[in-house]
């Protein structure tokens, strides 16, 4: 009987699950909501995510070796949802108690990549895909998306989307964090630079927040390698050149096509009314934050919408007595049966704030966890990666969430947590470039 390659056996799951990942990041939610036997890959995920920390509990020594209290404020958000579930009397077979519980069951892949990253070697072929499912992700939302996948996402998917701006920021900061790490000089900073004019316009067109997040981000970086543009002025021109063409060419596709997929006179009709009735506005007669009547406005109609929403929140949380230990999971908000807060679409149930939707599900016991869940995080050994580094990749996207309904979204939430894990392993990287 012939003996069983371990080695290469495991090099082909690795393989498998980041040629998954990369599918993923591609065609975002309308591969997520694709159903399999009943079941979307989304609920699959999640599914997945919920098993996975049995496996956490088995090698539970190996995993608190390094991460140690970062596993113990994990588990303890796990048990507040058990204990909640209980005393609130929550309905197993409602899939929004899980919907409203993701982003504990997301922070699983935390360990997954740990265990990946302590195996592999991140070399060249890593990257030129990453770079090439950017190009990819860049004509889906920019120049053209296939027929033949509108079709397929059309018959066998629950909806038929265009990514979210804070989807491909993460995609993004992702691919070119991991590539400048490796590549601090030669053709790859280059690349970064080049396909920066792609994608920070088209971050900035889909949402102001992940816009503003993943521009800072791109000055950042520019300056940690400004050594390498200053080396040689002619290329720099010419890479300048270059980049103001490609972001001359990018504002012009986004402004020619404003609306996307399969959109109905109706569906435009509510982006109109919720874009440019409810938050698309701005009074410049007011300051950019304000206090008015017992609340803080904006002049901004879009962020205005927020800080409504979040204070409307706080609110009915102190009317129902929810300000402690929350609401539980196995219903939304209150606040999201109003048209105002529910949405293009009228099923938003997000409150577009990361911390705003823990303390709608656990209250101000699930927030000071949270928080003290990421203070372990920035506290924990780094291997391979300074503190300073750790920050640059995270502060934009962390950023993002607060503005948007990020950790909460299967994309963005399980992309964040299995590469934030590569920060732990020792990370370990090959190059031939």
């Amino acid at each position: 009987m012939a003996k069983v390659n371990i080695k290469k056996f495991e090099s082909k799951i690795i393989n498998i699950i980041f040629f998954l990942i990369l599918l993923i990041l591609i065609n975002g939610r309308s591969l997520l909501g694709v159903y399999i036997f009943g079941f979307r890959i989304a609920e699959y995920l999640v599914g997945f995510c919920l098993i996975y920390y049995l496996y956490v509990i088995y090698k539970i020594k190996y995993f608190t070796s390094v991460l140690n209290g970062i596993v113990h404020s994990n588990f303890l958000l796990i048990l507040i949802f058990i204990i909640l579930n209980f005393v609130k009397s929550a309905d197993y077979t409602n899939t929004y108690v899980f919907r409203s519980s993701s982003y504990i069951w997301y922070i699983s892949l935390l360990y997954l990549g740990y265990l990946i990253f302590n195996k592999i070697k991140l070399n060249d072929k890593y990257f030129v895909l990453g770079y090439i499912g950017l190009l990819i992700q860049y004509i889906f939302n920019v120049i053209y998306y296939p027929e033949s996948l509108i079709n397929f996402y059309e018959n066998n998917s629950d909806k038929v989307d265009f990514l979210k701006g804070s989807e491909i920021a993460i995609f993004f900061i992702v691919v070119t964090f991991f590539s400048n790490k490796l590549y601090k000089k030669g053709i790859m900073i280059d690349v970064f630079f080049l396909i920066s004019a792609l994608y920070v316009p088209l971050v900035l067109f889909k949402s102001r927040s992940a816009g503003i997040a993943v521009f800072i981000y791109f000055i950042v970086q520019l300056y940690q390698y400004r050594k390498h543009f200053k080396k040689d002025k002619r290329r720099t021109l010419i890479l300048s050149i270059c980049f103001i063409i490609l972001l001359s060419c990018t504002s012009h596709f986004l402004v020619g096509n404003i609306f996307g997929i399969g959109e109905t006179d109706d569906a435009i009709a509510q982006v109109l009314r919720h874009k440019y009735v409810v938050s698309n506005t701005y009074d410049g007669e007011a300051s950019f934050i304000y206090f008015f009547e017992g609340r803080f406005r904006s002049a901004d109609g879009n962020f205005d919408w927020r800080l409504q929403l979040w204070q409307e929140i706080i609110s009915i949380s102190r009317e129902d007595g929810n300000v402690l230990f929350g609401r539980g999971f196995n219903d939304p908000s209150p606040i999201f049966a109003d048209y105002i807060y529910s949405g293009t679409d009228g099923l938003n149930l997000n409150s577009h704030n990361y911390l705003i939707n823990i303390y709608i599900t656990t209250g101000l016991l699930g927030v000071i966890i949270v928080i003290y869940f990421f203070y372990l995080i920035f506290k924990t050994n780094k291997k391979g990666f300074s503190n300073k580094e750790f920050l640059i990749f995270l502060t934009p996207l962390f950023f993002i969430s607060m503005f948007d309904g990020a950790m909460e979204n299967p994309y963005f939430g399980s992309t964040f947590y299995f590469f934030l894990s590569s920060f732990f392993s020792g990370l370990k990287f090959t190059k031939n470039i």
